[in-house]
Order: C-alpha cells, then sequence, then structure tokens
C-alpha cells in the first residue's frame, strides 16, 4: 500500500499557494478618487425652485425681483467620496458672492465660486392713497392712465392738516415723504421711483364740496303708513299703547355727497287715534342713518311742534359731518320718542307702485312692543317695506 503522504504534501503546497496569493491581494491598495465636481446647484425658497447652470468652476445665475434671497435652501450634490465646505444645508440666505469648496477622497481641491443675484424691481406705481380726518376715512381711486388722483372733500374737513397715508410698490421708494406733507390745499406731486431707478409722478388734488346739491321724492304721493304710537282699546292683536311704529327709507347717490338737511313727509298732526284728538303738545323724533348692514354711522333727533298740522319735517343732519360714498346704500329710519306711551300716530307718506331711480331705493318699516321688549333702536326689527316713503335730501357735493 502506497503512502498519502507524499499526496498531502502536495495538496497543502498547493492550498498555502491560493492563500498567499489572496494575501497578497488584499494587501494591494485601491487609488482614491480624485473626483471633486459639484454635479448640480438647486435654491428652493417657498414654492419657488430654480436650477442654475454650471460652467467649469463657476455658478451664475438670476432670481425674479419678487424672489427674496433669504429664507431659502440649497441643494448640491457633489462627486461620490467627495466634501463640500461650507456645508450647503447651513446656508438660508445670500448677500453677495461666496465659494464652495469641494475636495476630492485624494485631497485635490476644487474651488466654485456662485454668484447669484435678486433682480431689480422695475415696479413704481402708486397703490393706494388714504385719507383719515374727522372720524371719516377716504381712498379714492388712481387714475392709472394719467396718474392722477382727484377727490372731492367734505367742505368741514381742514385740507391744511390732514394725515394721508400712501402704499406704493415693493421696493420702490417715494418723494417727498408723504408723513411729512399736511398742506393738500394745493395739488400735491410724488414721485415713485423703482428699485431699478425708474420714475413715476403722480398728481394728488383734493378740492371741498361746495356744490348744492337736492334730491327730492317729495311727490307721487298715494300711500299712507302708520307712524308712531297706538292707543285703541278696540284692536283684537294689539294691546293699547304697546306698539310703536317706525318707517325708514334707502338712498343711493350717483356721486360723493356730504348730506347736510334731511326731511320727511306726514300726512297730519300727531293725534289720539281713538278720540282723533289732536295732541297739540311738541314731541321729538329720532332718525338713525345706517350702513347697508343695518350699522348705525349717525344718529340726531328734532322737535316737531305741537302746532303741526301735517307735511315736511326737518332734520339738520349738517353738524354730523357725513361723507357719503358714490353708489353706497345708506339707510335712513325715523320714529317718534316715546310713541309707546304717548299713543299719538300720524301717518308717514309714500309711494306704493314701482319705480325706478333715486326715490325707489326701498322702503322699510319696524314695530316696537312694550311687552315684547323690542326697541325701534334695534336693527332686527326692522324690515324692507313694499312702499318708498317721501323724503328730501340737500347738501354739498
Amino acid at each position: 500500500m502506497k503512502s498519502l503522504l507524499p499526496a498531502f504534501k502536495v495538496y497543502s503546497i498547493i492550498i498555502l499557494l491560493i492563500l498567499s496569493s489572496l494575501v497578497l491581494s488584499n494587501c494591494t491598495e485601491v487609488p482614491l478618487s480624485n473626483e471633486n465636481k459639484i454635479l448640480s446647484i438647486t435654491l428652493t425658497r417657498g414654492n419657488f425652485t430654480k436650477s442654475f447652470d454650471i460652467v467649469e468652476n463657476s455658478i451664475v445665475g438670476t432670481v425674479d425681483s419678487s424672489i427674496d434671497l433669504d429664507g431659502l435652501s440649497l441643494n448640491v450634490p457633489i462627486s461620490k467620496g467627495a466634501t463640500i465646505s461650507p456645508d450647503p444645508s447651513k446656508i438660508n440666505s445670500i448677500t453677495g458672492d461666496f465659494s464652495f469648496t469641494v475636495t476630492a477622497e485624494n485631497g485635490d481641491v476644487k474651488i466654485y465660486t456662485v454668484s447669484i443675484k435678486r433682480l431689480l424691481s422695475t415696479e413704481n406705481s402708486l397703490l393706494e392713497l388714504t385719507i383719515n380726518s374727522n372720524g371719516l376715512t377716504f381712498k379714492p381711486q388712481i387714475n392709472s392712465q394719467n396718474n392722477t388722483i382727484n377727490q372731492r372733500i367734505p367742505s368741514f374737513i381742514n385740507l391744511t392738516s390732514l394725515d394721508v397715508s400712501l402704499r406704493y410698490s415693493n421696493r420702490a421708494t417715494i418723494s417727498p415723504d408723504p408723513t411729512s406733507i399736511k398742506d393738500y390745499s394745493t395739488p400735491v406731486k410724488y414721485t415713485v421711483t423703482s428699485e431699478s431707478g425708474d420714475k413715476k409722478e403722480y398728481l394728488v388734488t383734493l378740492t371741498p364740496m361746495l356744490d348744492s346739491f337736492s334730491e327730492s321724492c317729495l311727490t307721487n304721493m298715494n300711500a299712507n303708513k302708520w307712524f308712531g304710537g297706538d292707543n285703541r282699546t278696540n284692536t283684537p292683536d294689539i294691546l293699547p299703547n304697546d306698539r310703536n311704529v317706525g318707517t325708514g327709507q334707502a338712498v343711493k347717490f350717483n356721486t360723493d355727497v356730504n348730506p347736510q338737511v334731511f326731511t320727511v313727509l306726514m300726512n297730519s298732526g300727531f293725534k289720539f287715534f281713538s278720540t282723533q284728538n289732536n295732541y297739540n303738545q311738541n314731541v321729538q323724533l329720532k332718525l338713525n342713518i345706517r350702513d347697508a348692514n343695518g350699522k348705525i354711522i349717525a344718529s340726531t333727533n328734532t322737535t316737531v311742534l305741537g302746532t303741526f298740522n301735517g307735511g315736511a319735517i326737518t332734520f339738520n343732519i349738517g353738524n354730523l359731518n357725513l361723507f357719503f360714498k358714490q353708489d353706497t346704500t345708506y339707510i335712513f329710519q325715523w320714529y317718534l320718542i316715546d310713541g309707546i306711551p304717548l299713543g299719538i300716530n300720524t301717518g308717514s307718506l309714500g309711494n306704493s307702485n314701482p319705480g325706478t331711480g333715486f326715490c325707489f331705493s326701498g322702503g322699510y318699516s319696524a314695530e316696537a312692543s312694550q311687552r315684547k321688549g323690542t326697541s325701534l333702536e334695534d336693527t332686527s326689527v326692522w324690515y324692507s317695506h313694499s312702499w318708498n316713503f317721501n323724503i328730501e335730501i340737500s347738501g354739498k357735493k
């Protein structure tokens, strides 16, 4: 039997050679990468995203004038195994040119210069002018065709001492400083300059309301609405001295006005309905002026003399310093003060026919009840009435 030793030795030698080869191969060094490139660069701010071209070692680009270069983020992928400084994730604003240094695995360095700028705005518009005076606010229209602002102002406002604020294009400047201008008794010229240097001039002209106007609806009377208290004892649904009825009328002007006198029309003097005896004493009527939402914007009273026998009742509203805007609805509502305990009434005259124009802007009525605890000061008791009531308004425009 032959010995197995020589064969074993041969196999052992082969295995040792293989192992030696493997060890030697593992000891061979893999060269380090020399790649040190910025592969792309993307800027994000809110919903805005933009990528920029890389030309050799430069990154140059712009963003629109509306995009601020703060509160941003940069996405800058680089070659595998390389490092970059500064860390792009730490950059959230760009205030000027800067550079990135990209270092390859083998230490090779490449420097990229970055120049990303915001375009200068060319906007140079006056967007809004606001006048605050005597508790009133005016926002006149700006004529963008000829860059003018014209507004008529109630004569009770002093044009030599106005609080005016202006809003203009973002990044633009304005001259003179609006806060330094108080006197608008003569036209004032403003210059708005864009960030890019483009200029635009605006002329502001404010004129006092001095022309008289009058809107009369005192004709065409064919309706008579109960107005005031009620002392009847023989009406099933109405308790004596329990209700007070008021009337109202909406108005809308085709130009800005400063109303000074408001007139309503009644068919007779105040009397007790049950006896038809005249009251023959002075009474007070209350006038509330509301906006289209029912909010009271002004109020006043007027005295009706005991000798009043029907006709016009006038409210002096000039001292209320009112300004009514063009094409805006205002609601006048009037009623007898203490109508419930007095129990006297008259008739508010009106027109029951349909029509168009100022005199047909919409009538109102309301009823307050003592037992229900309601008041004619409460807008919820007022409702639209099918009649339009006879009124007259005069003043300045």
